[in-house]
C-alpha cells in the first residue's frame, strides 16, 4: 500500500509537459496581444497617410481576435505589464483621464471600442454617413488608447 504512489510517477512527464504548455501558451498569448496592438497602430498609420481617412476600411483593418480569445481564456493581462498608469506613462494630455487604469482595462476597452465601431458600421452600412455621431473622434480616442497602452507596456 505504501508503494501505490510510485505508479503515479509514470504520469509525471505528462503533468510537467502540460505545465510547460501553460507557460508557453501564456507567453504566446502575450506575444500575440502585443503583435495585434502593433498591427492596429500600423493600420492607423496607413490610414493617416491619406488626406481623407476611409473609416470603413480602417475598421476592417483593425483586429481584436486575440484580445477576445484572451478574454475568453481568462488571460491575466497584468502579466504583460503590472501596475497602473501614472503621469510618467502619459505623453498626451488627452490621456490624463486614464490615470489609475491598468493594462487589463486598456485591452478590454480597446476590444469593446473596436466591436462598437464594427456594430455601428454593420447597422448603418457605412461609418461615413452616421449623423449625430463623431466617428472621427471615436477613432482618434481609440488610437490614443492604443498609443497609451504601447507606451505603458514599454
Amino acid at each position: 500500500m505504501a508503494l501505490d504512489w510510485i505508479s503515479v510517477i509514470k504520469n509525471i512527464p505528462e503533468l510537467v509537459s502540460s505545465l510547460g504548455g501553460l507557460i508557453k501558451n501564456n507567453r504566446a498569448t502575450k506575444d500575440l496581444l502585443i503583435r495585434e496592438l502593433k498591427l492596429n497602430i500600423k493600420a492607423f498609420e496607413t490610414a493617416f497617410k491619406n488626406n481623407t481617412i476611409l473609416y470603413d476600411k480602417l475598421i476592417d483593418l483593425l483586429k481584436n481576435d486575440t484580445i477576445k480569445q484572451a478574454r475568453k481564456d481568462r488571460f491575466q493581462f497584468s502579466s504583460i505589464k503590472s501596475g497602473e498608469i501614472s503621469k510618467n506613462h502619459i505623453k498626451d494630455p488627452r490621456n490624463s483621464k486614464y490615470l489609475g487604469k491598468d493594462c487589463s482595462w486598456l485591452f478590454k476597452n480597446i476590444d469593446e471600442k473596436i466591436e462598437d465601431l464594427r456594430q455601428q458600421k454593420d447597422y448603418h452600412g457605412t461609418l461615413h454617413s452616421i449623423e449625430k455621431t463623431n466617428i472621427k473622434l471615436q477613432f482618434s480616442n481609440l488610437f490614443y488608447k492604443m498609443k497609451l497602452l504601447a507606451e505603458f507596456i514599454q
